[in-house]
């Protein structure tokens, strides 16, 4: 059996235990917790020396990166139904996938730093966040965490971050036009990296992005209403931000998009 070392509030993790899920292939997990630094110890270090989720464990050996990942999985155990037909379809699914990998994940970090974050470990006592922090096992960057973390709420990063995504669901939303799915006429890999956008937002209160453009809103809730959806969010999935902080994403939404 595979094995799929992840988090649960990892971005690219959801995508890889949806894309196991649409295909119904039965897994070994391996949760980390990346607020301990898990993904930073030497024991994960030895299976993926970058230090990040995900993996994927096979008989043949590693393999990292959430959308090369995706792609082995299709292929090797679904002979490529996840994948359209024609060439020029399947070069618009890894375009999405290349642009959930370099646009999306990157945006989706300030609001998931700032909201989520920093006020779950803002609400540990001093003492319970510096022997989490000692755990770093690289001081420098153990210095710049625990600086992060005390810094003021980054309004501006988060703004910025919620412009990009806006952006981003403009392009949905003319691409689900037609068809009602990213790559073609049927659901694909691309549906699957974006919908890790869908979840991520559900959980940072921001699914009120959707709104300004209802093709990919109404393209976004299919995706949510997938069993495979529910299923990569699983039960042991990141929690939600508590109602000032909901309140707060609400109101930065408001601020993002008046401009």
């Amino acid at each position: 059996m595979i094995a799929l070392h992840h988090a649960w509030d990892s971005l690219q993790s959801f995508k890889v235990r949806m894309c196991l899920a649409e295909i119904g292939l039965p897994w070994d997990g391996h949760a980390l917790s990346l607020t301990d630094f898990d993904h930073l110890k030497s024991a994960y270090i030895a299976i993926n020396p970058d230090g990040l989720v995900p993996a994927l464990e096979t008989e043949e050996g590693v393999l990292t990166e959430s959308s090369i990942i995706n792609a082995y999985l299709d292929e090797v155990f679904n002979s490529s139904r996840l994948q359209p037909g024609s060439a020029f379809l399947r070069a618009r699914m890894r375009w999405w996938c290349h642009h959930e990998d370099t646009v999306v994940h990157p945006a989706i970090r300030p609001p998931t730093f700032n909201l989520y974050i920093k006020p779950l470990l803002s609400a540990l006592s001093r003492s319970a966040m510096e022997e989490r922090v000692s755990r770093h096992p690289q001081p420098e960057r153990a210095a710049a965490y625990r600086a992060a973390v005390a810094a003021p709420f980054d309004a501006a990063a988060v703004i910025a971050a919620i412009r990009s995504l806006d952006r981003t669901m403009s392009r949905i939303d003319e691409e689900v036009a037609g068809t009602g799915w990213l790559a073609g006429d049927a659901f694909t890999l691309a549906d699957i990296a974006m919908a890790s956008m869908v979840e991520r937002l559900q959980m940072l209160s921001l699914e009120g992005l959707w709104d300004r453009h209802p093709r990919a809103r109404d393209w976004s809730r299919r995706m949510a209403e997938r069993p495979s959806f529910a299923l990569a969010r699983g039960g042991e999935a990141a929690g939600r931000l508590s109602p000032g902080d909901r309140a707060l994403a609400r109101e930065l939404v408001v601020q993002a998009l008046a401009a």
